[in-house]
């Protein structure tokens, strides 16, 4: 019996790497400077009560909805106000950070939440980014 579930049990297991494999192009990406994800509060509820945050260092999470065509600034899903995270300049007026034009996923960034123009910024020396493949849904 178990000479017969043998054969079945390497095939699973070879399969398995396999699929771990192509896993590979999905990894996360920092730009700029690391960013710790443990404390990471959700975009929708901050942008929901930016007064509790506004003027306040915060880590924030949330779906890449946008980006600017330099990369230096990463818009992210909220139901209220728009959150829009920047890079801090450095020498010559550069960005700190560029995320690539076609990203699509998941950003952290830390920094300190501000209000411009009615739309919530957070200046950041570094992001990362968790790339996911997102469906149209109107499809």
């Amino acid at each position: 019996m178990m000479a017969r579930l043998l054969p079945l049990l390497l095939l699973g297991v070879v399969l398995g790497a396999c699929g771990g494999a192509s896993d590979a192009d999905q990894a996360e990406t920092t730009y700029g400077t690391p960013v710790d994800a443990t404390e990471a509060l959700p975009a929708p509820a901050v942008a929901g009560e930016d007064s509790l945050y506004v003027g306040h260092r915060v880590t924030i999470d949330g779906r890449i909805t946008a980006l600017r065509k330099s990369g230096c600034e990463v818009h992210l899903s909220t139901d209220a106000a728009p959150l829009v995270v920047t890079a801090r300049r450095i020498a010559g007026g550069n960005c700190a950070w560029q995320v690539p034009r076609d990203a699509q996923g998941f950003a952290v960034a830390s920094g300190t939440l501000r209000v411009a123009d009615d739309t919530l910024r957070l200046t950041a020396n570094g992001v990362r980014v968790t790339p996911v493949r997102f469906s149209n849904p109107d499809s």
